[in-house]
C-alpha cells in the first residue's frame, strides 16, 4: 500500500508539471528563478544526497544551453553539529562542479544568491520572496514594456499603462522532498511551503519601494498621454499598473539509496522514505491542533499503511537475513561516526520499535476521526501530534543513510557506480 501511496504522490507531481509546464514552455520574456533546497551537511561536508540535488541542476544547465536563469538561490542554514551553512557549502560545490564540467555561467546574466540562515523550507521561501521584492522585481518591471489599456465605465473613459512580469520558479531537490512539498500545497494550502511564491502575485503598488522611480515614470507617461488626450478629447491618464505573476515546476533527482547492492543501505533508505512520507500528515495534524484545518481521512489511511510497511521492515531484522542487515548498518555508519544510535545493532531495533509504538499510539488516538465514528477532543489531537513527531524523529535519527561525498567524487556529474545523479 505504501508503494501505491508513493506512486500516487509522484504521479501528482508529474501531473502538475505536465499541466503547468516547465521552464521550456514559458515565453521569452519570463524571468526564471532556480531554488535548490539544501540537505544538512555531515561534519561540514556536502553529502551524497545533497550532491545529487546540485548535480541535477548542473546536468540541466549542461544539457539545455537555452536554460539560463536570472537568479539561482541556494537555501539551508547551519545544521546541528556544523559550522558551515548548507547553502554556502552547496554553492561552493556547485561552482566547483560547473568549473570541472565546463558549464558556462554568465555572472551578468545569472545572479547567485545564498541564504545561510533559513531553518526550514517555509522560511527559505519567505526569505527568497523578500529578496526578490528588494532587489529584483523592481528592476524587472522597469525592463518590461508598458502597454496602454483603455478602460470604460459608465461612459467615463481613462487610460492606464500596464507593466507585467512573469516569474517561473524551477524547484530542485530529491523526488520525495518535492512530492511532499506538492502534497502539502494541495492538501494544506494555508501551511504550504510554497505560499510565499503565491503571495508575490498581483498588483504592485508604486510606493512599495518608497522611492521616486515609479513616480518619475508615471509623470513621463502622463505627459505623453495628456498630449494624446488633448488631441482626442476623450481619455484621461490614471497612472501605471504594475503586476507580477508566478508559476513553478519541479525538477527532481532520484533518491540515491534504493537501488544499490548494499542491502543495509537499501533497508535504511526504505525506512527513511517511510518517515518522510509522513510529512503531509504532520502538517495536517498541526493544523488540526491549531484549529485551522480539518483532519483529512486520506491521511489516516496513509498513516495505517506506513505503519504496516514499517512493521514488515522491522520484522525482517529478526530473520537470518536481518543479522547481515544489522551488521551492514553498523559498518555503513562506523567509518564516519555520524550516527551514535547505530553503533550497536540492538539500538537499531530499539529505536525502530519505539517508532512503531508511537505510530500505533497516534493511530489509536485519531482512529475515531479517521473512521468517521466520532470527534476527537483537542487534548487528544495534541497527544497524537506528539506521538507522530516522536516517531518521525526516531526514524530519521537512525535511518538516514546519507554520508559525506568522497573527495574523489567532487567535480563529477555521476556517482562512482555509474548512476546519473
Amino acid at each position: 500500500p505504501i508503494i501505491a501511496a508513493q506512486r500516487d504522490s509522484m504521479q501528482s507531481l508529474l501531473g502538475y508539471n505536465h499541466f503547468e509546464g516547465d521552464w521550456s514552455e514559458r515565453n521569452s520574456t519570463t524571468y526564471h528563478v532556480v531554488i535548490i533546497f539544501g540537505k544538512p551537511l555531515i561534519n561540514d561536508q556536502v553529502t551524497i544526497e545533497f550532491a545529487n540535488r546540485i548535480r541535477t541542476l548542473a546536468k540541466l544547465l549542461k544539457e539545455e544551453p537555452e536554460f539560463r536563469p536570472s537568479l539561482i538561490c541556494f537555501t539551508g542554514g547551519v545544521s546541528p553539529g556544523n559550522y558551515v551553512s548548507d547553502a554556502s557549502a552547496g554553492y561552493l560545490f556547485f561552482r566547483h562542479l560547473c568549473a570541472s564540467q565546463s558549464i558556462p555561467i554568465n555572472d551578468i546574466q545569472t545572479k547567485m544568491w545564498v541564504d545561510p540562515g533559513s531553518s526550514d523550507e517555509r522560511e527559505a521561501m519567505e526569505v527568497i520572496a523578500s529578496e526578490l521584492w528588494r532587489n529584483h522585481i523592481k528592476l524587472w518591471l522597469h525592463e518590461s514594456p508598458a502597454i496602454e489599456r483603455l478602460n470604460r465605465h459608465y461612459g467615463v473613459e481613462w487610460t492606464v499603462l500596464e507593466r507585467k512580469i512573469d516569474i517561473h520558479f524551477t524547484l530542485v531537490s530529491t523526488e520525495y522532498h518535492l512530492c511532499n512539498m506538492n502534497d502539502v500545497h494541495h492538501r494544506s494550502p494555508g501551511k504550504s511551503f510554497l505560499q510565499p511564491l503565491v503571495s508575490l502575485r498581483g498588483l504592485v503598488a508604486s510606493d512599495r519601494w518608497n522611492n521616486e522611480d515609479f513616480a518619475s515614470d508615471s509623470g513621463y507617461y502622463s505627459d505623453t498621454l495628456k498630449r494624446k488626450s488633448t488631441r482626442t478629447g476623450q481619455t484621461a491618464f490614471r497612472g501605471i499598473e504594475n503586476s507580477v505573476d508566478t508559476t513553478w515546476s519541479f525538477h527532481y533527482g532520484t533518491y540515491p539509496f534504493l537501488h544499490g547492492n548494499d542491502e543495509a543501505v537499501v533497508f535504511l533508505g526504505q525506512c527513511y522514505l517511510l518517515g518522510e512520507e509522513l510529512t503531509p500528515l504532520l502538517v495536517n495534524m498541526k493544523g488540526v491542533v491549531e484549529q485551522t484545518e480539518f483532519f483529512q481521512r486520506d491521511n489516516y489511511l496513509l498513516l495505517s499503511s506506513i505503519r504496516r510497511s514499517l512493521v514488515s521492515l522491522v520484522e525482517a531484522l529478526y530473520t537470518e537475513k536481518g543479522q547481515s542487515i544489522r551488521a551492514g548498518v553498523i559498518k555503513h555508519f562506523q567509518s564516519h561516526g555520524s550516527n551514535r544510535l547505530t553503533k550497536e545493532d540492538v539500538k537499531i531495533i530499539v529505536v525502530l520499535e519505539s517508532a512503531l509504538l508511537n505510530l500505533g499510539r497516534c493511530i489509536d488516538l485519531v482512529k475515531p476521526a479517521g473512521l468517521l465514528v466520532s470527534s476527537v477532543p483537542a487534548s487528544t489531537w495534541s497527544r497524537a501530534l506528539d506521538a507522530l513527531e516522536k516517531s518521525m524523529n526516531n526514524i530519521i535519527s537512525v535511518c538516514d543513510p546519507d554520508q559525506p561525498l568522497e573527495a574523489t567524487e567532487w567535480g563529477k556529474l555521476c556517482h562512482e557506480d555509474g548512476n546519473v545523479i
